[in-house]
């Protein structure tokens, strides 16, 4: 600690943590520069205690933990240093618990694993959306199928690998008088989701269903298919995306914008929370919520923009 740290540093305070930085080191595996950077974030956690009043690493509570992470939010620091930040904290009860100096709940058991994202995914509006999805041709096998591979990533939300493996047999056509047809879904792990598929989606699948596919002399079970009857490749599927964003005078996009457009379009049109983790197939529903921190983000640039006391 510098010396302006330890005259308002408790000794007990400096002397756990001069301990603990001691077993750390002698762990194998771990670099200088890891172990300096485990020191800064406890020294800054141990000032903040005493500065509370707090001599002792057992007097830490879960209030705070949130309020030494909000102080590293707010100083601008990457979500990688406020997660190691929750790390170093955690480690620390660890050790003092495995050596008998700490018997209380673990104060950090709230905070919640921290997601690493480097930025919100970005989407397309709906009108962007909406002009990606015309601009294959409606008159060409290779127009409808690409018309129904665009409708698979935004209406079905599907990861491209889903799109591109999905069979044919996993395909339910609305019957008569119903509006909504599924897809069975076989994504991340193995696990395996039934989504509703309607709408201009469910109809430009079954345009290139109906009126292409047969043509192309199917050899694999899969929906999409290239011109020689062999499925889509992943691959292939990156490019086309790329293609008709350019020739739809949209920004460099890439499948996985068409699932994060579909997810915050059906959050803004009402859509909770738990159907739309299920409809995406997240495991986590931490995953699904950084949709509606976009929406936030929109809301209050809408709100500077348009409110006279904006």
């Amino acid at each position: 600690m510098n010396s302006e740290e330890n005259r308002r540093v408790s000794p007990e305070l400096q002397m756990q943590l001069s301990e603990y930085l001691g077993a750390l080191a002698g762990e194998a595996g771990l670099s200088g520069n890891t172990l300096e950077a485990y020191s800064r974030d406890l020294r800054m956690a141990a000032g903040f205690l005493s500065d509370s009043g707090k001599s002792e690493w057992a007097e830490m509570t879960s209030e705070d933990v949130t309020d030494i992470l909000a102080a590293s939010r707010q100083k601008g620091h990457a979500p990688a240093t406020q997660a190691r930040l929750l790390s170093s904290l955690r480690g620390i009860f660890r050790y003092l618990r495995a050596e008998g100096l700490y018997q209380g709940a673990d104060p950090t058991r709230f905070a919640g694993k921290m997601h690493l994202w480097k930025r919100l995914p970005e989407v397309l509006s709906p009108t962007e959306a909406l002009r990606l999805m015309d601009t294959p041709s409606a008159s060409t096998w290779k127009g409808l199928r690409d018309r129904a591979l665009l409708a698979l990533l935004y209406g079905g939300g599907l990861r491209v690998s889903e799109a591109v493996g999905l069979l044919m047999q996993d395909i339910t056509r609305a019957k008569q008088g119903e509006k909504t047809g599924f897809l069975r879904i076989c994504g991340k792990g193995g696990k395996e989701r039934l989504i509703p598929f309607a709408g201009q989606a469910e109809a430009r699948l079954f345009e290139w269903i109906d009126d292409e596919r047969q043509g192309r002399k199917p050899k694999d079970p899969q929906a999409l298919l290239s011109q020689n009857g062999l499925k889509l490749d992943r691959g292939r599927a990156w490019v086309l995306v790329r293609e008709y964003a350019l020739l739809a005078d949209l920004p460099a996009i890439h499948p996985h914008t068409l699932r994060h457009s579909c997810a915050t379009h059906l959050l803004a049109g009402g859509g909770d929370l738990r159907s739309v983790q299920e409809f995406l197939g997240h495991s986590d529903l931490r995953t699904t919520e950084r949709y509606t921190h976009l929406q936030t983000d929109e809301l209050q640039a809408f709100h500077k923009l348009h409110h006279p006391r904006g």
